[in-house]
């Protein structure tokens, strides 16, 4: 990426579920005791090949994988129940640096959206939890786009509610099919690793960037400065 493509970057776009919020770990203990509780095990390959997607690629890529004999939403809703009852017990954790970044986004005077898979009920409870309640100009959410994540539409959306171009726009992805919405849109991809860890090979192709931290972000973007 040039310097001077770099300096363009007037907003960030974020995925929540372990990009701003660490709760893939949570989610992932979860989906196991909901395998145990159903009486099949849902595998950790399985899951990985799900994180990150819309709930309609989820379905297919849960369908497929059990050739159509267990049925993901019954699964997905009790996965959230479980996942709930640690929240509501443990509180929903943030991924080391995330109320930093938002804080010094938003005093550069830079623009801010959540793009997220995850249905609204989720995305508020997260962000009231958290104290991040309006922390965000924007958040879009998995219903209100046709096509989620692997395809870019999440990604457009949330640029255009911005008043962006995606172009102006970097995306802070943690899955796979997050980081491919985020090149597909057009946008910058910033990539903070979680429990999904991308090969060189899919991070050469993909990413323009990537950071052990979410405030190593902030520190990256004052690096631009000089």
């Amino acid at each position: 990426m040039k310097n001077e493509d770099r300096n363009m970057i007037k907003g960030f776009l974020f995925d929540m579920d372990g990009t701003v919020f660490d709760t893939e770990r949570v989610y992932f203990k979860a989906w196991h005791k909901t395998g145990e509780l159903l009486g099949y095990d849902i595998p950790d390959e399985l899951l990985d090949m799900m994180r990150g997607s819309s709930v309609t690629s989820a379905i297919k890529i849960f369908g497929d994988f059990f050739d159509g004999k267990h049925d993901y939403l019954e699964a997905r809703k009790l996965r959230q129940q479980l996942a709930d009852e640690d929240f509501k017990k443990n509180g929903v954790p943030l991924r080391p640096g995330a109320r930093e970044l938002v804080a010094y986004i938003r005093e550069q005077g830079l623009k801010l959206a959540l793009a997220t898979s995850t249905y609204k009920e989720v995305v508020d409870f997260y962000l009231e939890d958290t104290g991040l309640t309006g922390a965000f100009d924007v958040v879009i959410t998995g219903d209100m786009v046709k096509n989620g994540k692997p395809d870019p539409d999440i990604f457009i959306t949330a640029a255009e509610k911005l008043g962006l171009r995606p172009e102006e726009c970097a995306v802070c992805e943690d899955s796979l099919n997050g980081i491919k919405a985020g090149r597909s849109s057009g946008a910058r991809v910033f990539y903070i690793p979680d429990l999904n860890r991308m090969t060189k090979e899919q991070i050469d192709l993909y990413v323009d960037e990537t950071f052990g931290s979410l405030s190593d972000i902030i520190g990256y973007m004052e690096a631009l400065k000089g």
